[in-house]
């Protein structure tokens, strides 16, 4: 006699085989830069601090 299993009754389904370690995504990170005027977080593509108004060079974002 031949009796089915869905694979949600295995003792196994919450182990898994990894093989590749997880990194946090430094997305946000990389998304913001330093204001040189005031120190405050802008946007990389941001030409101008919306907290002090100074000019931003989108050219020295990298």
């Amino acid at each position: 006699m031949l009796v089915a299993m869905s694979r949600s009754s295995n003792a196994k389904t919450g182990r898994r085989l990894r093989l590749f370690k997880r990194r946090e995504d430094d997305l946000l990170e990389r998304s913001f830069r330093s204001c040189p005027g005031c120190a405050a977080d802008v946007h990389v593509f941001a030409d101008v601090c919306r907290h002090c108004g100074g000019a931003l060079d989108v050219s020295l974002a990298g």
